[in-house]
Formats: structure tokens, C-alpha cells, sequence
């Protein structure tokens, strides 16, 4: 048998011969032993290399040396030697403690004396000899790609074509390497039935280049390959098992049956912890069906609590067989909750049992009632607002292990948040300087930040990469290469309400997954903390009140003397605390004053409350000062509570505004507006004598009474406005007429916090005169638009004042759309020549020069349209006889100019008549006057008959010769 060695590290003696007792017993040899605190080994000591090192924990509970440390010391003295710790008690903190520091195994004192630890002895060298192989399983990690047995790839995610693959998928598959690459994942997939019941999750049917189908579990995980989103895969053939898993599953069916309606959550796991199967009431639990529990494994779905390692755990399990304890579940809706775990190994080959059952409120319950028990007892002594919350901020950190906690509480006045107390790990600097940067910190009530979150939503608001989050805006205050959470929890004012009074916010440096269970502690805790921070805001308030107000607020004794006085009183009168303690409060009283006050301080302890009571009050240096005093008895009758507010300067104030408002009041009954005051009630306060003459209502009959049935009977759009001003406060103008009155008034409103102030001025005289000129106005339009000729008026700056409806079509019809009196549309329409044209029209006429110009406007129209007026320019006068404008009249002589054309037309013909008449006609006729006068001469023989002929046709061409005369002479006159 191969000798085995083990030291020994303990400082009680007794313990020590019963450790090397047991390990003779096992045939163990042993050195030295050790105490605990020793750190220092000789080098014979350390070449003897033990198998085992056994440490005595036993005590180290009370013991102020750091156990854990001297283990960590030696794991790394004897790196081979596999450490057992031996406790009387294995908590689960202390257990993951010892294991972190290099600690193989715990074993409770007693088994280690009674039972046979054989089995915790080789699987403590097993696990050292894995710890020792896991650096060089890590250097050969990139092996594991090309000399893996098992199929391995890499595929594009956006097309699934393979960009890498292993020689074991090319053997398995059949293909080359240059044939896979030009392969995507749907080409193993195939036609792969989607029916067959073994098909899941878990398991793919996938072809090889042959065609033979096998059945492939797929373990993947996205990547990035060469700067492309990918996926890794690794392929196992399980062809052999899911046969074999067909067979089991028939053989199981009544098992299942079993467990499936049980209220109990029951999973069974293979021995590796990977999920088979799962009851209903799994599916409730873990908040997640039966298909994806059976994709994941048991360390994907539950954390031991206290954070031990979860592979510790199960190698326990397999070790003794069983396991009972309490759990966190992690649910596909990242919701936490705790759960009892009881599990039993192999109830089949291979197959593990386990139970679970849902304790998350009994354990919240319990940590909830932990951090209040905290709460409370470190705020007993706390007596002002900012203590108070340090006290808490102090217990929520060290109870949750988080770096920083914030408390803001919310300025309504202001509408913001601000930072109201915040706690730092006193041992992490970046978080003491964060938080003495963060000191005076606002937020408002709509601006982004993180406290808003939960203000706006009043809900708790959970922030992973806190330092990238847009509603952050401290990044300046953190490390940018840490990575930062936080979480927000809303403090309502009472458990039941749903009225926030303020936030916490809780920062740590480390990256944490969203958890309930913690956000459900504190927010229960936050819960029940509005109620508090409320009082000790009262009672902080009421301390305050007393020691800073400005009013003199004193307790005094049955006997009249003062008992307690807040500083004020010395203050104002000049008197020490000892003085006034020695003083009643009535030998201060001004003699004058004495009996009125007497008589009221006899009702004060006769149980009456005395309200404002005047009287004049000594100072030390022997002046007197105004008082006004509350005092309240006390219910015992022991007591008397009195407050007295200085109103010396409010005296003299009021009487300076006595005398003001005498003034005002002859200031408002000589002015001739009428002016009537009413308050929030609409009571007439005043009604000045304008008020009484314009609306023949005299002030008796209405001052302090109810005004608005009289302003309804008055004007209801008098009443309605009146109205408006006082709710929208915000000061109304009314002109309307009195049909009672036959009046016309105008009216202004100004409401203030009193009430409204109202002036009225009688405008009758006003109002007819602008309706005669309005009239006047409508008259002018109505003239100027009954004619079809252009009018209008331009001011000095060449704008367009008036124009009536002809004038307005012709422009608009030059335009094309539509126009009013802005004719800037129509001004760009014209050439520059054009307008500079009409400024010189118009600069001459300002000029005072009245002038008239025919124009031809068919260049101005855009379709040629034929328009010529004539255009008279007169200039305007003001009162001084100052031009202020033009005053135009353009009447259209397009009709008459093409009628004179026409005229000029049928004169050029008559014209021609005339010469043709002149010409044409008369020469013929010359010719027969020639040959009458030729035989005349010739006095050759004519018979009577003849002669008489010749004479006939000479007197008729001569009458047609003055016709002809007569016909050109006309055609002459009309040229």
C-alpha cells in the first residue's frame, strides 16, 4: 500500500491528537503539527510534499485571526497537497469561503471522527488533480476546435453558409472541406420530418452526403468570426441514445404520470444535470414551458445561495447521494425567487430526482424583517431629517454589499428632485469622491435622469451599463472601464398609497443580472419609510419652528412664570434665558395694558383659547414694542402655550396704509370714471360717485351685497366678463351698451388676489361720433365700389390703403389669383422700368402736384388684354396740410379709343370718296360740259329740239358738277 503523508495545523491540543489518532487509524502518517498562525515553513518541511493538509476550523469563529487568508497561503505553499478543512458546523458562506481560498473539501468534525472518509479524501486529490490540469485544458483550448472528435463549425448567420468547419464534421458528413463551404445548415437539415417525437430542443435530424439520416445534439453560441455575426456549433451523435431514449420513454410513461399533477415543482436530470423531463407545476415555477426547461441544463435554471459554485455543489451531490437546501431560480423573466431543493440521486441509472418548492415570501419576509430591524434601531437616536437618512443609507449598503446609496426627496415648490443623503463605501475611494461630487445634486421633475425613472413610473427601475444610459448624466464622477449597476426603488408615503415622497438609488461597480428578490426587499422596505421620513421631517420641522422663528413662542407654568422660551424671545427683547425664567410673563405688560390683559389671561386658565391679543410688550432696554398673542391652554391645565409675533413695524405700517388708503379713497371719488371693487364673493367693497352717476345705481343699495344678479340685469356680456377676468385672473376690456341706461360703456377688469377692480367710462358721446364716421366709411365703400372706374389710395411708402372692387379684380385678374390690400404678389409680377415708372407717378404727386397720365396697361396683363385709362393723381392732406399719401382715379378709355379709331377709319374712306368723286367723276363730266360749249361755238345749225337737248345736259352737268363740289368740300371740313 502506497504510504500517504498529512500535516496538521490547529492550536488545540486536544483536537490534534484526536486528527492524528484518526489519520493513523487510515494509515495516514504525520509530521508536525502546526498552529494556526504559523506562516513561516522550513525547506525540509516543504520538500516533504504531503498528500493532505488538514486544517482544525473548529474555533475560528471567535478567533480574530483570518483563517481564510492562511489557507489561501498554503494552497500556494503545497500546490499538490489537496486541503481539508474540519468544522463543527458547515455554514454554506464558509464552506464557499474555504473553497475559494484553494480549500478541497469540508467535513464536519463528526464525520470525520465516526464515519469513513475515504470517499472525501479521494474525490478532495481528484479534485486537486483537476484544479492542477485546468491551466493546461485552457492552453489547449484552441486544439479543440481542429483535433475535436466531435463535429464542429462556424456558419454566417444572415445566410447560414459554413466559414469553418473540423475534420470530424467531414468525416462524420462525408463531405470534403471545399464541399461544406459551398453547403449551408439547411442542406444537413434536408426534409427532415418535423413530426418525429424525438425531434426537439435537444435534438436535429441531419443527412449525410450518403443520405443516411442520424440524429445530432447541437450545442451553439453566437460569435464573431472574422468581423462576421456567426454561430459555433458543436454536433454530438446521439443516434445510439435517442433510440435508446425511446425505449426509456416508453417504459416511463406511468412515472411521469406519477409526478405531473404534483403541486410540487419535480424535475429529473442525467448525471451530467442536464433537464429530461418536467412536471406542470415546474413550468409555474421557473415561469418557462417544458420545451425550453428541457433545452437547459440545472446550473442554467438555479444558483446556490451565498453564491457557491454550483459545480461544488453537484460534485457533493453525486458524492453522498442527496441534497437538501434553499435556492435561487433563475426564470425566463429574469423574476428571482427562492426555493427549497430537496434531490436524490440515481432512482434510475443515471437519472436524478429533484423537488422544488416555492419559499420566496417567507424569505423575503425574513430578510425584509432583518434590513427593518437594522433601520430601526440605528435611527432611535436620530433626530433630524439628514442623520436619519445617513442611518438608513448606511444599512441599505452594508445589508446589500452595494457601494453607494442615494436617498432624493422632492422639492414641489421648485419642481425638482434633490440629493438628500448619500453613503459610500468608506473604503472605495472613486465612490467617496463620487459621492461628495454628487453633494447639491438637482433633478427636475421632467428632466432626464435616473431618480426620474422611478418618479415618473413610481415603480422600481433597474439600470445595467449604468454609465451608457441616457437618463445618467455623472459619467464625468465613474471609471469608464468598469462596468456599472444600479437600481431605483420609489418611497411612497404609506404602504397602501400610491403617493411617492422620494427615491432610492443603490450603485455598485460590479456587473449584476436584474434581480426581484432584492428589488422585492427593498421595495417593501421603501414601503414602510415614507411614513417615517415624514415624521422625522415633522419633528425636525417643529424643532425648527422653535428654534428659528422669528415669533416669540414660550411655555410658562399655572404661576405665570416662563418655563421655556425659544430664542426669539431674547432676541427681540434683549432678556437672557435666565432672566426670563426668572420673570412672569405679565411683568412685562405695559401698565395701560395690564387689565385688558389680565382679564384675558384669567380665560386662558380657565380653559379658553385667546386669539390675537394686542398689547405692548418690555424690552431690557426699557422701550416697549407691539405684540400680538396667540396662547392655548393646556388640556392638563398644568401648562399654557403662547406665541407672540412682533408687529411694532406692522403697526406703523398699518396705520401709514389707514392714511393711504383715506387718500386713495378721495383719489377714486373725484376721478370721473366710475370705479367699483368687489372681493373673491363678488361683494361690492366699493362704488365710487362716477359708479353711481353712469349707472344710476346709488352705493347704499348695493355695497356688500352680491353683485352678480345686478350685473346679469345690467349686460350679461358685462356679467360674463367680469367673470372670465376673476378665473382666468388676467385683466379683460368690454365696450358694450346699457339698453337701461341707453348708454354706450367700456370696461376694464383687474383682477388681483383680493378680488376684481373694475372701471367704467360712459362713451356715448364717443361711440356716436365713430358710428357716424363708420356710416361714413360704409357710404365711401359703397360709392367707390358702385362705379366700374379705378379707385385707390397709397401712403408714402407706396403701400396700398384703399381700393375699391374694380381695382382689386383688374389686379387680381393680373396676377391670377385672388388679392387683398397687400399687393406685393402683383408688385413683383412687373418689370423694374414699370415700377419705377409709377414711384415717379406717385413722388410727384406727394409732391403736391396734382397730375393726370393716360396709360396703356395692355403690357402689364400676362394674356395682352387690351386696358388704357386715363389716370388722375391727386395728393392727401393731414390736419397740418402735410401730403401723406395719393389718391388715384383711373377711368378706362379702351372702348372710346377704339371708337375713335374707328371714326378716324370711316374719315380716311369718306376721304377717298371725295378724291375718287373729285377725280373720277368730274372728269367725264368735264368732257360733256367740253363738247356742249364745242358745238355752241362751232354755231352750227341745231334744229329747236337739238338745241334744247344741248342746253338741258349742260345745266344737268353743271348741277352735277356742284354736287361734286359740294361732296369734296365736306370730306375737307371732317379732315
Amino acid at each position: 500500500m502506497i504510504l500517504r503523508k498529512a500535516l496538521t495545523f490547529s492550536d488545540n491540543q486536544e483536537n490534534i491528537l484526536q486528527i492524528e489518532q484518526k489519520l493513523r487509524s487510515m494509515e495516514i502518517s504525520t509530521s508536525e503539527t502546526f498552529a494556526l498562525a504559523d506562516d513561516i515553513f522550513s525547506k525540509t518541511l516543504i520538500k516533504s510534499k504531503p498528500d493532505f493538509i488538514f486544517i482544525d476550523a473548529s474555533y475560528f469563529e471567535t478567533s480574530e485571526f483570518n483563517i481564510f487568508s492562511q489557507t489561501d497561503h498554503l494552497s500556494h505553499t503545497f500546490g499538490n497537497s489537496s486541503i481539508i478543512i474540519l468544522c463543527r458546523i458547515i455554514d454554506p458562506t464558509i464552506q464557499r469561503n474555504f473553497l475559494q481560498a484553494g480549500a478541497q473539501d469540508c467535513i464536519l468534525w463528526n464525520d470525520f471522527l465516526q464515519n469513513d472518509i475515504e470517499k472525501n479524501l479521494f474525490f478532495a486529490k481528484e479534485r486537486q488533480v483537476l484544479r492542477s490540469r485546468f491551466k493546461k485544458i485552457a492552453n489547449d483550448y484552441k486544439q479543440l476546435f481542429d483535433a475535436n472528435p466531435l463535429p464542429m463549425w462556424v456558419y454566417n448567420v444572415e445566410n447560414g453558409q459554413f466559414i469553418k468547419v473540423n475534420q470530424a464534421a467531414c468525416q462524420k458528413y462525408g463531405y470534403t472541406l471545399k464541399e461544406f463551404y459551398q453547403l449551408s445548415i439547411q442542406d444537413l437539415v434536408g426534409n427532415s420530418p418535423t413530426d418525429s417525437p424525438l425531434i426537439s430542443d435537444q435534438f436535429v435530424t441531419h443527412h449525410t452526403k450518403s443520405g443516411q439520416l442520424i440524429y445530432v445534439e447541437l450545442t451553439s453560441h453566437p460569435t464573431i468570426y472574422k468581423g462576421t455575426d456567426a454561430v459555433l456549433v458543436l454536433a454530438h451523435d446521439v443516434t445510439a441514445r435517442v433510440k435508446a431514449e425511446q425505449e426509456k420513454n416508453v417504459a416511463s410513461k406511468q412515472l411521469f404520470l406519477i409526478f405531473e399533477h404534483s403541486s410540487d415543482a419535480i424535475l429529473l436530470t442525467d448525471s451530467e444535470g442536464k433537464i429530461l423531463e418536467v412536471n406542470s407545476a415546474s413550468e409555474e415555477l421557473f415561469n418557462a414551458s417544458k420545451t425550453f426547461l428541457q433545452n437547459k441544463s440545472l446550473a442554467e435554471i438555479v444558483k446556490p445561495e451565498f453564491n457557491m459554485p454550483f459545480d461544488s455543489l453537484w460534485e457533493k451531490f453525486h458524492a453522498i447521494g442527496k441534497h437538501e437546501g434553499k435556492i435561487s431560480l433563475k426564470s425566463s423573466h429574469n423574476d428571482t425567487k427562492i426555493a427549497s431543493w430537496r434531490a436524490l440521486a440515481n432512482i434510475r441509472e443515471g437519472i436524478h430526482l429533484h423537488i422544488f418548492n416555492d419559499v420566496t415570501e417567507s424569505e423575503l419576509k425574513v430578510r425584509e424583517n432583518e434590513l427593518n430591524s437594522r433601520i430601526l434601531s440605528s435611527i432611535k437616536d436620530s433626530f433630524t431629517l439628514k442623520a436619519t437618512l445617513n442611518a438608513i443609507s448606511n444599512n441599505i449598503r452594508l445589508f446589500t454589499g452595494w457601494e453607494n446609496v442615494e436617498f432624493w426627496l422632492p422639492d414641489s415648490q421648485n419642481q425638482l428632485l434633490f440629493l438628500a443623503s448619500s453613503s459610500a463605501n468608506p473604503n472605495n475611494a472613486q465612490f467617496v469622491n463620487f459621492a461628495e461630487a454628487s453633494r447639491h445634486r438637482t433633478r427636475g421633475f421632467t428632466e432626464k435622469s435616473i431618480s426620474n425613472n422611478s418618479w415618473i413610473s413610481k415603480s422600481a427601475y433597474w439600470f445595467n451599463d449604468l454609465y451608457h444610459h441616457e437618463s445618467f448624466s455623472r459619467q464625468e464622477l465613474l471609471d469608464p472601464n468598469l462596468h456599472y449597476t444600479a437600481v431605483s426603488i420609489p418611497i411612497f408615503e404609506s404602504p397602501n398609497s400610491d403617493q411617492i415622497v422620494g427615491i432610492i438609488i443603490l450603485i455598485t461597480d460590479q456587473e449584476v443580472s436584474y434581480d426581484s428578490y432584492l428589488t422585492g426587499i427593498l421595495s417593501k422596505v421603501a414601503g414602510g419609510l415614507g411614513n417615517l421620513i415624514e415624521k422625522v421631517k415633522a419633528r425636525e420641522e417643529l424643532s425648527n419652528l422653535f428654534d428659528y422663528s422669528a415669533d416669540l413662542i414660550c411655555i410658562a407654568d399655572k404661576n405665570g412664570f416662563l418655563v421655556k422660551t425659544n430664542p426669539a424671545f431674547s432676541n427681540v427683547l434683549g432678556f437672557s434665558v435666565e432672566e426670563l425664567k426668572s420673570k412672569r410673563f405679565t411683568d412685562l405688560i405695559h401698565p395701560d395694558d395690564l387689565e385688558t390683559s389680565a382679564q384675558q389671561i384669567a380665560k386662558l386658565y380657565q380653559g379658553e383659547i385667546i386669539q390675537a391679543h394686542a398689547n405692548r410688550y418690555q424690552t431690557k432696554a426699557g422701550t416697549y414694542r407691539h405684540f400680538a398673542w396667540v396662547a392655548v391652554p393646556d388640556p392638563n391645565g398644568k401648562q399654557v402655550f403662547v406665541i407672540g409675533r412682533d408687529v411694532t413695524e406692522l403697526k406703523a405700517q398699518t396705520d401709514l396704509i389707514l392714511k393711504n388708503a383715506e387718500q386713495t379713497r378721495n383719489m377714486l371719488e373725484s376721478i370721473t370714471d366710475g370705479f367699483i371693487s368687489v372681493d373673491k364673493s363678488w361683494n361690492v367693497n366699493y362704488w365710487n360717485a362716477s359708479a353711481e352717476r353712469i349707472l344710476g345705481i346709488e352705493k347704499e343699495a348695493v355695497l356688500n351685497q352680491n353683485c352678480l344678479s345686478l350685473l346679469q340685469e345690467l349686460s350679461p356680456e358685462l356679467a360674463t366678463m367680469f367673470e372670465e377676468a376673476s378665473k382666468k385672473h388676467t385683466s379683460l376690456f368690454l365696450e358694450t351698451y346699457l339698453s337701461q341706461q341707453n348708454i354706450w360703456i367700456e370696461s376694464t377688469a383687474y383682477p388681483s388676489n383680493e378680488g376684481l377692480s373694475v372701471y367704467i367710462r360712459d362713451i356715448t358721446l364717443a361711440k356716436e361720433h365713430s358710428l357716424a364716421i363708420a356710416t361714413m366709411q360704409k357710404n365711401l365703400e359703397a360709392i367707390i365700389n358702385a362705379t366700374t372706374e379705378l379707385i385707390w389710395s397709397v401712403d408714402k411708402e407706396y403701400n396700398l390703403t384703399i381700393a375699391n372692387k374694380a381695382y382689386v379684380d383688374m389686379l387680381s385678374d393680373l396676377v391670377g389669383n385672388p388679392i387683398n390690400l397687400d399687393t406685393s404678389t402683383a408688385r413683383e409680377s412687373l418689370s423694374e422700368a414699370v415700377k419705377a415708372k409709377w414711384r415717379a407717378y406717385y413722388q410727384r404727386c406727394m409732391q403736391g402736384e396734382p397730375h393726370s397720365v393716360i396709360e396703356d396697361l395692355a403690357t402689364y396683363h400676362p394674356a395682352g388684354k387690351r386696358l388704357r385709362a386715363i389716370v388722375n393723381f391727386n395728393p392727401i392732406y393731414d390736419h397740418q396740410g402735410n401730403v401723406t399719401g395719393v389718391a388715384c382715379f383711373a377711368k378706362d378709355i379702351s372702348e372710346l379709343t377704339q371708337k375713335m379709331e374707328t371714326i378716324d377709319q370711316q374719315s380716311n374712306q369718306l376721304k377717298e370718296i371725295a378724291w375718287f368723286q373729285s377725280h373720277a367723276v368730274r372728269q367725264p363730266l368735264a368732257k360733256i360740259l367740253g363738247i356742249v360749249d364745242f358745238l355752241e361755238v362751232t354755231e352750227a345749225e341745231l334744229d329747236q329740239e337739238t338745241a334744247q337737248l344741248l342746253t338741258d345736259l349742260k345745266g344737268s352737268a353743271q348741277e352735277l358738277d356742284d354736287v361734286v363740289k359740294t361732296i369734296v368740300k365736306k370730306a375737307q371740313r371732317n379732315d
